[in-house]
C-alpha cells in the first residue's frame, strides 16, 4: 500500500471539510447581511430623518421663547437640554431598529448613572439648583444681589455657577445650590428703594427746628420721590446726641445718586442752620490748686 496516497487522500477530505464548514459559514453571513440590510437602510433613515426633525422642533422651541420674551439664559438653557433629550431618543430609536436590546442597554446605562451621580451629587445639586434659578427668575442677569455677605451684580447664571460683580470689580463664583438655600437678596428688584440716613444732633439743639431743617432740604433734592412718605425720627437717646434717622424714598436705578447727595446735603443744611452734630470727645479737667504730696515723701521727712 501507498502511504503517501493516503495521506494524500486524507489531507483532501480535511480541505474538502474545512471549505465546507467556510462556505456554510459564509452563507450564513450573506443571509444575515441579506437580512441586516433592511435594518440598516431603516436606521439611516431614521438618522437622517431624526436629524432634520430635531433641528425643526428645537428651532420652533427657539422663536417661541424669543417671541414670549423670556430670558437669553432661559433660552439657551432650555434649547440645549431640548436638544439633547432629543438626541439620546433618536439614538435609543436607531439602535432598537438595529436589534440592539434597548432595555438591557438602558438598564446598564441607569446603573452607571447611578454610580456615577453618587460621585458628583455636589455638581449635580449646582445643576438642579441652575436649573430651578434659570427657570423660576428670582433673579436674572443684571440684578444687584446680596447673600452670604457677598454683594454684588449678576453677570452671568450658568447652569452651575452664578457670577457675580462686586463694587471694586472683583468676579465672584457662587455654586448655584448655595444661592438656592440660602436667603438671597435682591436689591433693586423692585421700583422705588427708601434710604436710611442716622443723623445724630445734640442735645442742646432744638430738635423740631433740626427736624425742620433736614425736611425742607430734602424737598429740594432732585430724585427724591416727594409723594412718598418721606420723614424724620427720632431712634435713640445715646450717650451724646438724640439719634435719628431719615427716611427717604427714590427710583431703585437712582438709588446711590440720591444717597450721597442727601449725605452731603444733611451736613451742609444741618451746619447752615447752626445745629450741632456731635461727636465722640474726652474732656479732662484739672482742680486748681496745689496737688497733695505722695505719701512716701511724708514718709521720709
Amino acid at each position: 500500500m501507498n502511504y503517501y496516497l493516503l495521506d494524500s487522500i486524507k489531507i483532501d477530505g480535511d480541505m474538502e471539510k474545512n471549505l465546507t464548514v467556510m462556505q456554510k459559514w459564509l452563507n450564513e453571513a450573506g443571509e444575515w447581511i441579506i437580512g441586516f440590510i433592511p435594518n440598516i437602510i431603516a436606521a439611516v433613515i431614521f438618522l437622517i430623518a431624526g436629524y432634520w426633525l430635531i433641528k425643526l422642533i428645537v428651532h420652533i422651541i427657539h422663536k417661541a421663547l424669543e417671541k414670549g420674551n423670556a430670558d437669553h439664559t432661559i433660552i439657551s438653557f432650555l434649547v440645549s437640554v431640548s436638544r439633547a433629550s432629543l438626541a439620546i431618543m433618536l439614538g435609543v430609536c436607531i439602535l432598537a431598529t438595529l436589534g440592539v436590546n434597548v432595555a438591557t442597554l438602558l438598564a446598564a446605562l441607569g446603573a452607571a448613572a447611578v454610580t456615577v451621580g453618587l460621585a458628583i451629587k455636589d455638581s449635580l445639586a449646582n445643576v438642579a439648583s441652575g436649573t430651578l434659578i434659570i427657570l423660576n427668575r428670582k433673579f436674572k442677569t443684571g440684578d444687584f444681589i446680596e447673600t452670604e455677605g457677598i454683594i454684588g451684580e449678576i453677570m452671568r447664571i450658568d447652569i452651575m455657577y452664578t457670577t457675580l460683580r462686586t463694587y471694586d470689580h472683583k468676579e465672584v463664583l457662587i455654586p448655584n445650590s448655595r444661592l438656592a438655600s440660602n436667603n438671597v437678596i435682591n436689591h433693586f428688584k423692585l421700583d422705588d428703594r427708601r434710604l436710611e440716613i442716622h443723623v445724630p444732633v445734640s442735645y442742646s439743639q432744638d430738635i423740631g427746628q433740626a427736624r425742620k431743617v433736614v425736611m425742607d432740604y430734602i424737598a429740594t433734592v432732585k430724585g427724591v420721590l416727594q409723594d412718598k412718605p418721606n420723614r424724620i425720627i427720632v431712634n435713640n437717646y445715646g450717650d451724646s446726641s438724640v439719634d435719628m434717622i431719615l427716611y427717604v424714598w427714590c427710583n431703585s436705578n437712582e438709588y446711590w445718586p440720591v444717597l450721597y447727595e442727601v449725605m452731603d446735603g444733611v451736613k451742609a443744611a444741618l451746619d447752615k442752620a447752626g445745629i450741632e452734630i456731635p461727636f465722640n470727645q474726652l474732656d479732662v479737667h484739672f482742680d486748681s490748686g496745689i496737688l497733695p504730696e505722695p505719701e512716701q515723701k511724708k514718709s521720709e521727712k
